[in-house]
């Protein structure tokens, strides 16, 4: 049986080349449909590579655009805020300028003052505030991260090439610098016209008054302190002392910075009383330690305040080596500032200072004087009674009072003065020590008075008028240590003392009677006959008698006895006693004898006059410049030791001076033999030093500085000896010999540094992008911190720092521009 296959083959033919058509149909309309020539691997196996090549070029070049746009975005919008920190700083200089000129006064600088602190927080406020796409761009986050551990370093971003890692950084003084000094002009009492005091009272002294009178301190004022890029307000008012004032204005000073002071430890604000003057000594060197007073224009100009000695700049070395790499390395720079730059890359490096131990003094030195070689002896008198009834057998007189400062002993003149005056107290006390022996009955205290005007001593009188005298007697050395000069002084002015009879002798008299009549007449120095009909003044009875010879005789008695009175015939016919001396002790006592009637005459038996006012004596002397010193008053010999940070201790300091014997006798010890004690012992060979301040202080403090200087103070002795050493030493110094002091801040710091360096890929490959950075634009990073105009020297220096300023903000700027043109 035969098969039958049924077949079209061109059917079949036709099929398979319509199939191939519509394959290739389909490429074509994909192609055409998606642009592209090789769709799939299968288009063009080979091909297919270098497509996705190109295609991932283009995609990539496409978004490089994108982000160059993005760049140039950011970029645009730093500059614009860097242009508004150089419009700000362009006004900054403008008024810096204005501000050297001395055509205004103290008041218009600070209204200028107060619109450059705006404009430095406003540069704070633009570095803080300006984002792009909520980014900070000023803060200086588009250079680096750093942590630190210690809040004493700061590192500010400058812009450069940032080198990351960990970091080890010191800090170490090189050179020395100095220290700036002040002082104002001499300050005066306004009604004495001497130096003032420290109890002196502001609205005492003379500079606080116009030309005209009025009181520049009429209300309380405020007195701006500045330094160490701080600022501190200091209210003061017309009542404060001079100490008082002073110890504001110290204590603003020296305050921390988180007690709103200025941080300037160990600085001194004191009045020195020698020389009439507010000293300043800065507590550091160099600008830190640089000081700007700012107040009313008129409370400047009474205060004076001169720059004595300009500061110059301490040097350190910093040095920052790279840890944790296995080739660290290590870069140093030299700053005379408190910032460095070039340590590590692309950032500078600002240090809070580290401070030294400190033990000051709260107690000043007082002024003193130093008698040396010799004792002073000298003898003070008056020749004055207390008493208007006269003793008429004795000649009496006041007591005289010697007083002795023994050689090689030095008094405060307060001392010197309380010496004196608790002998005239004691001068007629059988049992007082001071009473010399010659003292009598019937004399009375002489009525003297001891002060001391500044260094030199006064003697005043207590009775004015001509009547007042002082005599004085010294050795030689009275005369070369505090310039006594033998001799008296008598004082001036007022009235004397006068008694007026009520009857008309001009035509004589006649005393009734045939014997004698007798009468005795006593002036204020105890001056009169005695009681003796020799030498009483006498007048017969019931004889003719002229008023030529009535006036002879009283004055032949006056001046045969010594007797300071002097008789005449007024106009009008009547006697006239008038003494001839004035003031308090001008006396006349009249006495009648055997109860003989005096009205012939018109007098009265009994009768007194005084004198009064007039001007006291006054004796000065004058003490010998190298006499005079500044003192401090010990209650016993204090004996203590100082440690240093290193465990060294100086063997026993004893302060004492010489004829001191006892351990509680007490005594004063002038400044400079302090001095000299501490120079001989050997606290040199420790790592503690000292000074006697401005304020005549006694401060210790370390060589060294940072957290790990110490001083360590001890008395010797235990018990109740111990403390009789503290207590003295306390009451002496204001130290306390029994604490330690620690030094503050840090020398060396660990720094971490991360890199955020910006960086945009504007190429379509791998690595292909461009990196720059955006510097730190605060206050502080420019370097404007605490930028003072108020007083032409601060407004110099502060365009110094706004045109540095301006060059950074430039420079940066000019960066960005070149970048963005990129």
């Amino acid at each position: 049986m035969g098969f039958r296959i049924n077949h079209n083959i061109p059917a079949l033919t036709a099929t398979g080349n319509l199939r191939i058509s519509q394959q290739g149909l389909g490429k074509s309309i994909e192609r055409l449909s998606s642009g592209l020539r090789i769709n799939r691997g299968a288009d063009d196996a080979a091909g297919l590579t270098v497509s996705e090549k190109l295609r991932g070029q283009i995609t990539g070049l496409n978004r490089a655009i994108g982000n160059a746009q993005d760049g140039i975005s950011l970029i645009q919008t730093a500059e614009g805020a860097l242009n508004e920190d150089h419009s700000i700083l362009n006004r900054m200089r403008e008024l810096s300028i204005q501000s050297q000129s001395d055509a205004l006064t103290a008041n218009d600088r600070l209204e200028i003052q107060k619109e450059v602190d705006q404009m430095v927080e406003e540069i704070d406020r633009i570095s803080e505030t300006t984002e792009f796409n909520t980014k900070k761009q000023l803060d200086g986050s588009m250079s680096a991260l750093v942590s630190t551990d210690n809040n004493d370093i700061v590192a500010f971003t400058t812009g450069g090439q940032v080198a990351a890692g960990d970091y080890k950084v010191s800090l170490s003084r090189e050179n020395a610098g100095v220290r700036q000094v002040q002082q104002s002009g001499i300050q005066k009492d306004k009604d004495t016209g001497n130096v003032a005091g420290l109890s002196t009272k502001l609205s005492e002294l003379e500079s606080m008054y116009d030309s005209e009178g009025n009181s520049k301190l009429e209300a309380p004022q405020t007195i701006t302190v500045r330094g160490n890029g701080q600022s501190s307000d200091v209210i003061v008012s017309s009542d404060l002392t001079l100490e008082e004032f002073t110890s504001k204005l110290e204590t603003a000073i020296t305050s921390s910075t988180d007690s709103d002071g200025l941080g300037i430890t160990g600085s001194t604000f004191a009045y020195n009383a020698s020389s009439g003057q507010f000293i300043y000594e800065a507590g550091r060197d160099g600008a830190l330690g640089d000081l700007s007073l700012s107040a009313d224009e008129g409370i400047l100009q009474g205060l004076a305040m001169q720059t004595t000695v300009e500061s110059e700049d301490a040097a350190f070395k910093v040095t920052a080596t790279e840890v944790g790499v296995a080739t660290p390395s290590t870069v140093s720079e030299n700053t005379t500032s408190a910032r460095a730059s070039g340590v590590i890359g692309g950032m500078d490096l600002q240090f809070e200072l580290a401070s030294e131990a400190r033990m000051d003094g709260t107690v000043a030195a007082t002024d003193s004087i130093t008698v040396a070689g010799a004792n002073v002896v000298f003898t003070l008198h008056d020749t004055n009674a207390t008493d208007n009834g006269q003793n008429p057998a004795v000649n009496a007189t006041s007591a005289g009072v010697t007083v002795t400062l023994t050689r090689s002993r030095t008094y405060t003149t307060a001392s010197i003065s309380t010496m004196i005056n608790n002998a005239v107290a004691a001068a007629n006390n059988p049992l007082d020590a001071l009473t010399p022996a010659t003292t009598s009955t019937s004399y009375q205290n002489p009525g003297i008075t001891a002060s001391f005007d500044g260094f030199n001593l006064t003697l005043s009188s207590s009775v004015s008028g001509t009547s007042g005298e002082i005599s004085i007697l010294g050795n030689q050395a009275a005369q070369d240590i505090l310039g006594i000069v033998d001799g008296k002084v008598t004082g001036s002015g007022g009235t004397n003392a006068t008694i007026t009879g009520s009857t008309d002798i001009s035509s004589g008299i006649t005393i009734a009677g045939t014997g004698v009549t007798q009468i005795q007449i006593g002036d204020g120095d105890f001056n009169q006959g005695v009681a003796s009909t020799a030498t009483n003044i006498s007048f017969a009875q019931g004889v003719a008698i002229s008023s030529t010879s009535i006036v002879d005789t009283f004055n032949n008695y006056f001046t045969t006895n010594n007797v300071d009175i002097n008789a005449s015939m007024a106009a009008d016919g009547k006697l006239e006693l008038r003494s001839t001396e004035t003031g308090g002790d001008a006396k006349i006592s009249i006495t009648a004898i055997g109860g003989n009637s005096l009205g012939n005459f018109g007098l009265v038996g009994g009768a007194t006059s005084t004198g009064t006012g007039g001007n006291a004596a006054v004796y000065n002397g004058t003490t010998a410049d190298g006499q005079s010193t500044q003192g401090f008053t010990l209650a016993s010999p204090l004996l203590f030791t100082v440690t240093d940070k290193n465990g060294a201790t100086t063997n026993t300091i004893s302060i004492f001076t010489a004829n001191v014997s006892t351990a509680g006798e007490s005594f004063t010890i002038s400044k400079e033999a302090v001095t000299s004690i501490l120079n001989n012992s050997n606290l040199n060979t420790t790592d503690v030093s000292f000074q006697i301040d401005a304020g005549n202080r006694l401060d210790f403090f370390s060589k060294s500085a940072g957290d790990s200087s110490r001083i360590a103070l001890a008395v010797t002795g235990s018990g109740s000896g111990a403390n009789l050493l503290a207590t003295t030493g306390q009451n002496a110094f204001g130290v306390d010999f029994r604490s330690s002091s620690q030094g503050d801040g840090k020398t060396e710091f660990d720094l971490h540094v991360i890199d955020k360096t910006l960086r945009f890929e504007v190429g379509a490959n791998q690595k292909q992008f461009m990196a720059f950075q955006v510097r730190n634009a605060s206050s502080d990073s420019l370097g404007l911190k605490g930028v003072d105009v108020t007083n032409i020297s601060a407004a110099t220096k502060a365009l110094g720092k706004i045109d540095e300023a301006i060059d950074a903000v430039s420079s940066e700027r000019a960066k960005l521009g070149a970048v963005q043109n990129r």
